[in-house]
């Protein structure tokens, strides 16, 4: 039985109007909807990505630092290409670096903040990604939806990979260990993170669905969706069930590390469907698969600690391992 939270959400997406619609402005540019599909990421899109960090400055018994870089990713817009991190470790130092990818709609630092604080208790320091099209990097008005496109949203896709596995890759010189993790799109995103990097990393998927396409066509971001840009619901819902679920992590090599990962759901979540994390769960071997109580609101708002734990877990699996070779230079 789908949360009713999660089923309550619907109405609201409902009744948005105009350039607040997800998609409102249709498919984009057909030459760049393949960028959507997992399966087109080439080895040579990823690689280190430098850092500009700033000052650090002490928050409680945390250090915050504050870093930009300029992304490698192509087809971006303009007000995307400049990138943001924030860097979140505990006062004492941290014994591994964790990558947070952003959920839908995560425009700013503070749900993954609180996450952060979390796992800086264990002793592991976290770098949140600011989303291309999200917050600062945002091409819309504010108030507008930024994913104008189906393009777009490919666009932003495949560059959340390239800018988190660049970054892992950046902190890996660090000779610490590296993981990545985030929350429903986050998830989703940080799994094909975990996938795309040629080395062993902790990956904590949360909330994860294999692909964006069961969450908008069964769950309630489909009532945000602007059906008649796309030409109609009856019309399009075939081709954007196809390009969406193109963007799936079953479409890239299970890595030699998905025993290491941890995924989580929940069996009520009422925008990722059950089967849709088992089938990444069963795409890779060995992960371990946990199910959480409540919701996909109500999860991530009451069982911080439990997702946290998945997170340290994760760590805990890749310690367990051997080490995987040299450092990428």
């Amino acid at each position: 039985m789908i949360h009713p939270i999660d089923a309550a959400a619907a109405v609201p997406l409902r009744l948005l109007t105009g350039r607040k619609r997800t998609f409102h402005g249709g498919w984009g540019d057909e030459g760049l909807l393949a960028l959507n599909d997992a399966a087109t990421l080439r080895p040579e899109e990823i690689r280190a990505i430098d850092i500009d960090w700033g000052p650090a400055r002490a928050c409680d018994s945390l250090v915050v630092t504050d870093g930009t870089f300029t992304s490698p990713a192509a087809s971006l817009p303009a007000q995307s290409r400049a990138g943001f991190v924030r860097r979140i470790a505990p006062a004492t130092g941290p014994r591994a670096w964790c990558v947070w990818m952003a959920a839908w709609n995560d425009h700013d630092w503070k749900t993954r903040t609180a996450l952060a604080a979390r796992t800086a208790d264990a002793g592991i320091g976290s770098v949140l990604l600011m989303n291309p099209y999200y917050g600062q990097r945002s091409p819309a008005a504010k108030g507008e939806q930024p994913i104008a496109t189906v393009a777009d949203f490919g666009a932003m896709g495949r560059a959340a990979v390239i800018e988190g596995a660049g970054v892992l890759m950046t902190l890996r010189r660090e000779g610490l260990p590296v993981g990545v993790s985030g929350y429903s799109m986050g998830g989703n995103i940080g799994a094909m993170v975990s996938a795309s990097v040629p080395f062993r990393v902790a990956t904590a998927a949360l909330a994860v669905s294999h692909s964006p396409a069961p969450v908008f066509l069964s769950g309630p971001p489909g009532e945000a969706v602007d059906w008649a840009a796309l030409g109609g619901r009856t019309e399009s819902v075939g081709r954007l069930a196809s390009i969406l679920g193109s963007a799936s992590v079953l479409r890239m090599p299970a890595p030699p590390h998905a025993d290491i990962a941890v995924l989580v759901g929940s069996r009520r979540d009422g925008f990722v469907p059950a089967a849709a994390t088992e089938a990444l769960h069963h795409h890779w071997p060995g992960s371990e698969l946990r199910w959480l109580r409540g919701g996909h609101a109500s999860m991530l708002w009451f069982t911080k600690d439990e997702l946290v734990d998945a997170v340290v877990r994760s760590f805990d699996r890749l310690r367990a391992r051997p080490a995987s070779g040299p450092l990428e230079p």
